[in-house]
């Protein structure tokens, strides 16, 4: 029979009350035996969720100490993801690490040389990967149903994580976050361009605090190049809209994916030439219509099971450096007006 895993969870916030601890709870093979958190209500919050079995500390290095743990996860403020993973890598675990992975390609240099020394994993949390609709996308334009791809648009907007859903205003705060909406929410669009295009190596930005109260950005706009030819993309990323479209589209020569987040995932093919004398005839028809399916419900599992057996999800360290470099390109882009690339590994 194989080993039962111990989990570990540093961090007990919205994220690990939402995800981690309940993924693990589900996870066959599995049990989630430790969590810290400074604040003795988050605490409490995750012995509710968990069991009073569950053992509690306020200090992630006494856990680490204390506990023989098989994984950890990180889901504390941005700040601290680098130092936790670093110190979860050196005590012996793999670790499911919350975006973004770090906050300067320097800490992810940090990460890197703890996986090599340790022999342990790091994946990083891009939810987005784990919903059905779009794997389904991803797998249709491998299958070459759209054709090439040209164009992408993802819109990912919601009335921000405070107040709310947020078990505080740390999202706001720039030493704690790092960023605002472009680190918390774009990272994920980020992610998803490279995870369906491929790397990006160009972009320009424009970030704004337009509705809310607060220090970082509350909305941003990127427009990115890809190393594939002839392709652009468009992201937009807000913390200020609790109506409107979130999803994303994808053309290409042969066809249109689009996936409205709410809704349904559609494709759409005909013989697309622009130039064309006549209107080309389109079909529509739905691929997925619960798009929403999976994703935080089954990203913890999925992980756990792949770390288990070896395999690679392809959504580790460096997934989480390519977005993140992407990312601070965006801000320096921003800053400076200047359209910014991004090396090539």
């Amino acid at each position: 029979m194989a080993k039962t895993w111990k989990a570990g969870v540093i961090g007990c916030g919205a994220i690990a009350q939402a995800l981690h601890l309940p993924g693990y709870l589900r996870t066959p093979g599995v049990d989630v035996v430790a969590a810290c958190d400074p604040v003795p209500q988050r605490l409490r919050e995750a012995k509710a969720l968990v069991g009073e079995g569950l053992r509690t500390y306020a200090d992630y290095r006494e856990m680490l100490t204390a506990e023989r743990l098989d994984v950890v996860s990180v889901a504390t403020p941005n700040k601290f993801h680098a130092e936790q993973t670093v110190a979860a890598l050196r005590a012996g675990a793999h670790v499911i690490l919350e975006k973004p992975a770090a906050l300067s390609m320097r800490e992810i240099e940090r990460i890197r040389q703890a996986m090599q020394r340790s022999g342990r994993l790091v994946v990083v949390g891009f939810s987005h990967r784990h919903y059905r609709g779009n794997q389904r996308i991803r797998k249709l334009i491998q299958q070459g149903a759209i054709g090439e791809p040209f164009m992408i648009r993802i819109r990912f907007a919601h009335r921000g994580p405070s107040p709310g859903w947020a078990k505080s205003d740390w999202f706001y705060n720039p030493e704690l976050a790092g960023g605002g909406a472009l680190l918390d929410m774009g990272i994920h669009a980020i992610d998803q361009c490279h995870w369906l295009l491929g790397p990006i190596r160009g972009v320009q930005a424009r970030t704004a605090t337009l509705r809310k109260d607060i220090a970082v950005e509350d909305n941003a706009i990127l427009l990115l190049e890809f190393e594939r030819p002839r392709a652009l993309g468009y992201i937009e990323i807000g913390w200020t809209s609790p109506a409107g479209f979130v999803g994303l589209e994808i053309m290409g020569d042969k066809g249109c994916l689009r996936q409205d987040n709410a809704g349904a995932t559609t494709l759409t093919t005909g013989k697309i030439t622009p130039n064309a004398k006549k209107r080309p005839k389109l079909k529509t028809r739905v691929i997925d219509p619960t798009p929403g399916k999976g994703g935080w419900a089954t990203e913890v599992t999925t992980i756990v099971k792949a770390l288990r057996q070896g395999l690679d999800l392809d959504c580790g360290i460096e997934a989480g450096a390519a977005s993140l470099a992407v990312a601070l390109a965006a801000y320096k882009s921003a800053k400076t007006g200047r359209r910014v690339s991004i090396p090539v590994k």
